[in-house]
């Protein structure tokens, strides 16, 4: 018997959050951004439910970035 993964969705305010650090809407550039594929970014943009985690692989990039920004905004 196959193992059933689990799967998820994104609310679209947390979409709209993901694309907003996202530099451009192209394979290279999700995958470069955030390691999903683009594929994956569409079924997300859709409402559509992808592997749980490739939403936790995304989510821990995006922290990456917002930290990343934040302790440039400190000057730090």
């Amino acid at each position: 018997m196959a193992r059933q993964l689990d799967m998820g969705t994104i609310s679209r305010d947390e979409f709209d959050q993901l694309r907003a650090r996202l530099p451009a809407v192209t394979k290279e550039g999700v995958m470069a951004t955030y390691r999903i594929s683009q594929h994956s970014w569409y079924k997300l943009r859709d409402g559509k439910p992808v592997k749980q985690v490739v939403i936790d692989r995304m989510r821990e990039r995006y922290m990456g970035l917002v930290d990343c920004a934040a302790g440039a905004t400190a000057g730090g």
